[in-house]
């Protein structure tokens, strides 16, 4: 970018924008106060911008006139939710730069400041169940992390500490870390300690003073002048855990600790893990928290530092179906008259897909009952093609084989059947014979009192392409024989599981090829009489010769890939496939929301209350991280950063899954 050639006069210090050669007609100058803002829109607004700022009284205003249009967009783009999220990772810092760039780990329940063009963050739990006690600095102009060699006293190794800005100083109190190792078993330790970060020296000072607040951590402070106020936390009073709704007040010159005197006994109750915004330098606010098990808090406290006695006063919420409801582990920050909680949505759907019923396979069970020779079932006038739907327990077995044989063979009134009408009666005939072996096999067990589990999970189809044994031609039904039992229980196993898929898999095609039945589920035999409002008489199955030709395709599909599985050997390792990527429509919304809450008729109205504004989309903007909790959030200029945090679901696990990104929320860039 060129820069202003200017000559500035000693009384107005206005830019002089008279050219002095004709090589200066592309200098910026020449260009209007329009032009110039939206090139300023893509500095970073912090350190460039303020160098600009001083470079003459027109670019000063122009700079000004920006940051008030920057906050204005901002507000509105809280209201309307239309703002944008920027991201910048490891992955975006290699990208930018040839060399390699230090980048801090990644972590959660850290502390986080901002102290004019730099954040600041402290500490925090690690990815395997430890904490830290450095010190990183973010340069919010280049965009890049940096560690400051510091001297001094460093502080323990923690993190759900308090750290505020203070003048040129950073005040860290509180925390805790996990516990050790060794021995096991111990409790988590909660600190005391209250530390000063000297910016301009780079210098820890540690300061012990008494009386002091007990260990704690999960608190909120807040900077009001020339003091800090603290607020609840989890603690350790008399080698007792507890919440608390105490309030703390650190003199910052003076470093002294003393509690204030209230008016009544109104105070809200015990937390931790509060949003806890400076108002002004006499009130602040208490938003959120959490007491315990099944105890999260949605409800606000005014704080009123008026007087020598303070007061705490509950405030009406309205619109709470649109506020945020886990406000004791999700980040919450003031921007101008608005409260900002970045959260989960509690009405927006975990899964946009549309998920299709499908019917439970059987895997295993007791099998049909045992076949009742003295049953005879009435004929239907209608032949149906595909009897393996209707092998009901009560069918007589000789009539079920009768009817095979004679289909079979060809005979009857019918005379030839077609190929594919031939090809079908034989797998009846098949499914037929095996199934009267199944249940002869079952009917032997329950005789026996064996009462193995009967789970055919294995076997093999050679069987079924094998011609069915042809019947003997008696003309009168011979008297029931007494079951036999199966040669082989394996075999029998195999076979009965083979012919089952098979039926199964044919019925469930032979269903979804078929519009006017009704969906139901899977019944792998099926009584004639049962549902009996549903069987429409329809159209014969043979009439469609694509159907049949789709099934005996189908199934030699299923034979081929059985068979080569059986096959392969048992010490082969399939290597898994690679997981497809899902479309867009399907992909999980599970990313982080926006909740915005009015704040600013609190200190000016009779009765103050806080009204949650009403999102769009589930609170949801475009390029939305994902969700995360125990992060932190700062407003910058015209801006809002997002840093840290763990996924939630990955807590209990050995390893966690923390971040290292930075998110802005910003106001989409107008285009002239």
């Amino acid at each position: 970018m060129d820069t202003c050639n200017h000559k500035v006069d000693s009384e107005n210090h206005n830019c002089d924008m008279t050219p002095a050669s004709p090589l200066l007609y592309a200098s910026l100058n020449v260009l209007p106060d329009e032009i110039l803002e939206f090139i300023f829109t893509y500095l970073p607004p912090y350190g460039d911008l303020e160098h600009c700022s001083i470079v003459c009284k027109r670019w000063h205003a122009i700079v000004k006139n920006l940051v008030r249009r920057s906050k204005f967009n901002l507000e509105k783009g809280l209201t309307d939710f239309r703002l944008r999220w920027e991201v910048f990772s490891p992955q975006t810092a290699a990208a930018a730069s040839s060399s390699p760039v230090a980048f801090i780990a990644g972590r959660f329940a850290h502390s986080a400041v901002r102290q004019r063009n730099s954040m600041y963050v402290f500490g925090g739990g690690s990815t395997s169940d430890t904490t830290f006690n450095d010190l990183w600095r973010f340069d919010l102009t280049h965009m890049r992390w940096a560690r400051p060699v510091a001297t001094g006293t460093y502080p323990s190794p923690k993190g759900s500490a308090s750290m505020v800005a203070w003048k040129d100083q950073l005040v860290l109190f509180g925390g805790w870390r996990y516990p050790s190792l060794h021995p096991p078993y111990q409790p988590w330790c909660l600190f005391d300690e209250l530390h000063y970060y000297d910016l301009g020296k780079n210098r820890w000072l540690l300061r012990n003073t008494m009386p002091c607040p007990p260990p704690m951590a999960g608190h909120s402070a807040t900077v009001h002048g020339d003091r800090m106020v603290v607020f609840g936390g989890y603690q350790i009073t008399d080698d007792v855990n507890i919440n608390s709704n105490d309030t703390w007040v650190l003199d910052l010159p003076e470093q002294r600790w003393w509690q204030p005197l209230f008016v009544g006994n109104t105070r809200p109750s015990a937390r931790y893990g509060q949003i806890q915004i400076e108002l002004d330098k006499n009130h602040l606010l208490v938003v959120g928290g959490c007491g315990g098990a099944n105890r999260v808090y949605t409800d606000a406290w005014l704080l009123d530092m008026t007087r020598d006695v303070w007061s705490w006063k509950t405030l009406t919420v309205r619109n709470k179906r649109f506020g945020a409801v886990h406000m004791w582990c999700n980040p919450g920050c003031k921007v101008n008259n608005y409260l900002v909680v970045v959260g989960p949505s509690p009405n927006m759907p975990q899964d946009f897909q549309m998920m299709k019923q499908s019917r439970v396979p059987v895997v295993g069970g007791r099998g049909p009952p045992p076949p009742n020779p003295h049953q005879n079932m009435p004929q239907r006038g209608q032949r149906i093609l595909m009897p393996e739907r209707r092998l009901a327990g009560g069918l007589a077995g000789g009539l079920g084989q009768n009817r095979a044989n004679r289909v079979g063979a060809g005979g009857g009134a019918g005379g030839a059947l077609a190929p594919q009408e031939q090809y079908l009666a034989n797998r009846r005939a098949i499914l037929n014979q095996h199934m009267q072996q199944a249940q002869q096999f079952m009917h032997n067990n329950n005789v026996n009192n064996n009462n193995n589990n009967y789970q055919p999970r294995s076997g093999r189809l050679s069987d079924l392409h094998a011609p069915p044994a042809p019947a003997p031609a008696a003309a009168a039904p011979s008297p029931p024989s007494p079951p036999v039992r199966a040669p082989s229980l394996a075999a029998a196993d195999g076979d009965v599981d083979a012919a089952q898929r098979l039926q199964r898999n044919l019925a469930l095609r032979c269903r979804d090829n078929e519009p006017r039945l009704p969906k139901r589920f899977d019944e792998m035999y099926e009584d004639p009489f049962r549902m009996a409002a549903f069987n429409v008489p329809t159209r014969s199955r043979s009439a469609s010769r694509d159907h049949n030709e789709r099934i005996r395709r189908m199934e030699e599909k299923m034979n081929a890939i059985r068979n080569s599985r059986r096959s392969a050997p048992a010490a082969a390792q399939v290597e898994p496939q690679p997981l497809r990527a899902p479309s867009p429509k399907r992909l999980r919304c599970n990313v982080q929301s926006l909740f915005v809450c009015d704040i600013s008729s609190i200190l000016s109205s009779s009765e103050p209350a806080l009204d949650w504004v009403e999102y769009k989309n589930f609170g949801v903007l475009r390029g939305a991280p994902d969700r995360l909790i125990l992060s932190s959030l700062i407003a910058g200029n015209g801006e809002l950063i997002l840093f840290g945090g763990v996924h939630k679901e990955t807590l209990t696990d050995i390893t966690h899954h923390v971040s290292n990104s930075i998110h802005f929320l910003s106001f989409p860039r107008d285009i002239i």
